[in-house]
């Protein structure tokens, strides 16, 4: 069941995925999965966009390898001689 958003929180929305839609950064979906969007009130009085992303978790298959331990990483890198990092 979808609950209508009041048209000062409808137009907030629009202008948001319009501006987004222009800079490149969304497109339209013909995903079968969506999600609810709606606003929050700032406290600078503005609007904050929310997705709630309830159903799409829902539908998303947990990774089924598990972390490796630390000490199993640096035991299969004993004896290496090229190390890099990255910083994500």
């Amino acid at each position: 069941m979808t609950k209508t958003c009041p048209k000062d929180q409808v137009k907030a929305i629009d202008e948001f995925f319009e501006s987004r839609r222009k800079a490149g950064h969304v497109r339209e979906s013909t995903s079968p999965h969506s999600s609810p969007t709606f606003c929050v009130k700032k406290a600078i009085g503005r609007w904050r966009i929310v997705h709630a992303f309830n159903k799409l978790n829902d539908a998303t298959i947990p990774a089924q390898t598990p972390i490796p331990r630390k000490g199993m990483v640096l035991d299969a890198m004993s004896g290496s001689e090229i190390f890099s990092a990255i910083d994500l």
